[in-house]
């Protein structure tokens, strides 16, 4: 019996959006298990975690059997980061205790475990032991509990500044991530972290030696960290210290991040984009004044918007690559909906993809009851009050003119307006495709896919 602890990130039995060869592709690193991966590596433990990503469970849970990583005195460690992996970790914890009866499966997810722990262990009854919330400050008691004779070299739970991706199997394949900050509380009716109350950005000194260090694990300053922050708002002068810190650098590294539209200065970009900032997701949500206040974006459309229009011309003028987060929202209408649009036309010239969807309900029917109620008021409505209970994601009606199948086709009519192949290629490319995939495999996946639920325009080259 071995003593290695095993992470495994919970997969997808199919794509979040639409289900096509392209997005089957995608993969996304774990930082929140890789985080209490590296926890106990630093505290002498021998750790490997591992990614489900669109595998088959089964498949997946035999291979780990085969190659011995169930045969450990301690217990596996699942991670769910999404109840869009419910499916899938229902049918990968059944499989592991198939094949090895005695393994013990511990289950992690800070949002998802938040909605109700006493639904989560039904639906997952293979599943041993429950962890809510952030674990750092006890994965090493955790850990040491499930196996007292093993003595580790210390016992300390700091959050490592750095995360070690070599923990990481097939780790290269991986866009790296860099955490900035935490939490948010801007109150957004549809967010999970609107009263999470935000941390200060770490220094940018900090950051910027961070950002080398990981370039050095992987040996290739080409890598493309993510900047981990729900709610990313460095002011000038944190902006101005940044770029200021990177260029004492020998090479500078390219980085994404998220934000609202309203939160970075315009006047900072300058600063940020020569400190290396490439590519940023923005909020925007919608461009209809009606349903910014729905969604409780902001109290002050108009400024919201002003503010908006300033941040992603200050991006296009620094060569900052950005991707708008458009949400159909409950009590969507086909004006509201053109009333977006219209705003995204005038500023097509400054955008490099759009990301769009309608609002979807996540967490068991109880923890869900409040916000299915603000959606309802909103004028939206469940496709099915039984797909909550069972599957813990409410697909939506956005409204009674609007139904979900409508949303899905102006969502990808949307996203077509304004975003080439290249585009896709490129943002995706960017943090969520292998390393190793190339621009020419991205072809010839279109060709097998077709283009029919594609959220791009396919041209020539």
């Amino acid at each position: 019996m071995s003593s290695q602890v095993i992470f495994v990130s919970a997969g997808l039995d199919k794509p979040k959006k639409r289900d096509n060869v392209l997005a089957r592709r995608q993969q996304y690193l774990n930082y929140g298990a890789l985080t209490l991966a590296t926890i106990l590596d630093n505290n002498g433990y021998d750790v490997k975690l591992f990614h489900g990503g669109h595998s088959e469970p089964e498949e997946f849970s035999n291979e780990l059997h085969q190659n011995g990583y169930l045969n450990s005195s301690f217990p596996l460690m699942l991670s769910m980061q999404s109840l869009y992996a419910l499916s899938w970790a229902q049918n990968f914890t059944r499989r592991v205790k198939f094949l090895s009866p005695e393994t013990k499966i511990v289950l992690g997810g800070r949002w998802v475990i938040g909605s109700d722990p006493h639904w989560i262990k039904m639906m997952l009854p293979f599943v041993n032991e429950i962890v809510e919330g952030l674990a750092e400050d006890r994965i090493v008691r955790l850990t040491e509990s499930q196996n007292p004779t093993y003595i580790p070299i210390q016992r300390s739970s700091a959050v490592p500044f750095v995360l070690n991706h070599h923990l990481v199997d097939g780790f290269k394949e991986f866009q790296p991530n860099v955490e900035a900050s935490r939490g948010c509380g801007m109150g957004c009716s549809f967010c999970e972290e609107r009263d999470v109350p935000l941390t200060p950005l770490k220094a940018p000194t900090l950051l910027a030696r961070q950002l080398q260090e990981v370039a050095s694990q992987y040996d290739d300053f080409q890598v493309r960290p993510y900047v981990q922050s729900s709610f990313f708002a460095p002011n000038l002068k944190w902006s101005e210290d940044f770029a200021e810190a990177v260029n004492k650098f020998e090479r500078k590294i390219d980085w994404r991040c998220e934000s609202r539209v309203d939160s970075i200065k315009p006047n900072s970009i300058s600063s940020l984009a020569s400190g290396g900032l490439k590519a940023i997701d923005l909020g925007l949500e919608s461009a209809s004044p009606s349903q910014i206040l729905k969604m409780r974006k902001s109290k002050n459309p108009d400024k919201y918007l002003r503010l908006a229009s300033e941040l992603i011309r200050e991006c296009r003028n620094n060569d900052v690559w950005v991707k708008v987060n458009v949400l159909l929202y409950a009590g969507e209408t086909q004006k509201t909906y053109e009333e977006t649009i219209a705003w995204l036309d005038d500023h097509s010239d400054c955008i490099k993809g759009v990301s769009v969807g309608p609002v979807v309900v996540f967490g068991s029917p109880k923890s869900s009851e409040g916000y299915v109620s603000k959606i309802i008021e909103d004028g939206g409505a469940l496709v099915d009050r039984n797909q909550l209970h069972n599957t813990g994601v409410g697909h939506v009606h956005p409204s009674s003119c609007i139904s979900s199948d409508d949303a899905e086709g102006l969502s990808l009519d949307a996203s077509r307006r304004y975003m080439t192949q290249r585009d896709y290629f490129d943002l995706k490319s960017f943090s969520y495709y292998p390393r190793s995939y190339t621009y020419e495999a991205f072809l010839s996946d279109i060709k097998v896919n077709g283009n029919h639920n594609l959220p791009f325009v396919c041209v020539e080259g």
